[in-house]
């Protein structure tokens, strides 16, 4: 038999020995002895599943078993040790269904984020919210992260709107956590040398030979052409890059107040020369207890970005190198940029050979 809306029911013909199964959808079965009893109180306790596990959507929390989209969670724990900066390049490979494209490799680019499986011309990015407020992620310590839980069902923008029309990352930062202990200190650094794949290219002799086949007139007569510049172009436009990246954070917690501090700077210089990238910034996530009910805290977080990007209208950079004279100085006598030795102009120009 089933109880009515308060709960309560009454049974006729029951023997002292009888035994009651009482059940209920999301509790667990008690078996009741009556014992001759004429008012019993049962009281059901709650089943304990994965369905009460707390998950971060929206702008604050909620129960899995409320949720009725597709979430895909990544704990922090796993991203402390990659060699990144880039919160997407941090999930790469890690989120179910989600894509990660990098299309640059220069420093401070951001890849390319698809959630939804479906990509197009315009392809919206991704919204991110950290910690209850919408903002770009490019600014954010990946050491600082807690978990990254992603929402890549359409049911999202019941909660977004418009703007999770390519998918929702909800990240949530740390906090101090144990109680009445030492605080925890962790300081890491990382160094990085990257060597670009250079092509060898004619210096000067190779240079005055290739043209001595195709076009002699060129250098006919010439007989000190070892006083022109002798210049490697891909050593001009080229270099090594390198990687230094620095993190200290102080966390600890009591019975009253939790606590973390933590500052970050990272310094990429590209393989493309004036190419770079400078990011440095600190956060302060602090929680008090004021009584049993009552309970403040703030986070703040601060940083600044400067770098230098690669002019992507300008792809005859890339091919400077290749196109370039190793007979041209980089700079002349006069502190100007080189160009063309004038000798040389005239017989371009079907003048006259060098002299």
């Amino acid at each position: 038999m089933s109880t009515d809306k308060d709960g309560t029911f009454t049974l006729q013909r029951v023997s002292g020995s009888d035994t009651l199964v009482v059940s209920y959808i999301g509790y667990a079965s008690q078996l009741v002895a009556t014992n001759g009893q004429g008012f019993i109180i049962i009281r059901l306790k709650p089943v304990e599943d994965v369905q009460s596990d707390i998950v971060v959507v929206g702008y604050g929390t909620q129960r899995r078993k409320d949720l009725t989209g597709s979430v895909s969670s990544v704990n922090g724990k796993d991203l402390k040790d990659l060699p990144t900066t880039s919160i997407t390049s941090a999930i790469q490979g890690r989120a179910p269904g989600v894509e990660v494209i990098n299309s640059s490799g220069e420093p401070g680019a951001t890849p390319t984020i698809i959630i939804r499986g479906l990509s197009s011309l315009h392809q919206p990015n991704p919204l991110y919210i950290v910690d209850g407020v919408r903002q770009s992620p490019e600014n954010i310590n990946v050491q600082d992260i807690a978990t990254i839980d992603v929402l890549k069902d359409a049911s999202a923008a019941a909660i977004y709107g418009a703007a999770a029309a390519g998918g929702v990352i909800v990240i949530t930062t740390k906090k101090g956590s144990g109680l009445n202990k030492k605080p925890d200190i962790n300081f890491s650094t990382r160094y990085g040398v990257t060597r670009p794949k250079a092509i060898h290219l004619l210096d000067r002799e190779g240079y005055i030979k290739m043209q001595n086949i195709i076009n002699p007139n060129i250098f006919a007569g010439a007989d000190q052409t070892d006083t022109l510049p002798n210049t490697d172009w891909t050593d001009v436009i080229y270099r090594n890059g390198i990687e230094q990246n620095y993190n200290l954070s102080i966390s600890g917690a009591s019975p009253v107040v939790n606590y973390l501090f933590s500052g970050f700077y990272n310094n990429q210089k590209g393989i493309f020369i004036r190419n770079y990238s400078n990011i440095g910034g600190a956060r302060v996530n602090t929680d008090y207890k004021l009584g049993r009910f009552i309970k403040i805290g703030e986070q703040m977080a601060v940083s600044q970005r400067k770098g230098m990007p690669v002019n992507p209208l300008m792809p005859q950079l890339f091919n400077a190198p290749f196109r370039t004279l190793p007979i041209i100085a980089k700079y002349n006598a006069d502190g100007q940029y080189g160009s063309v030795p004038q000798d040389m102009v005239s017989v371009l120009e079907g003048r006259t050979p060098m002299e």
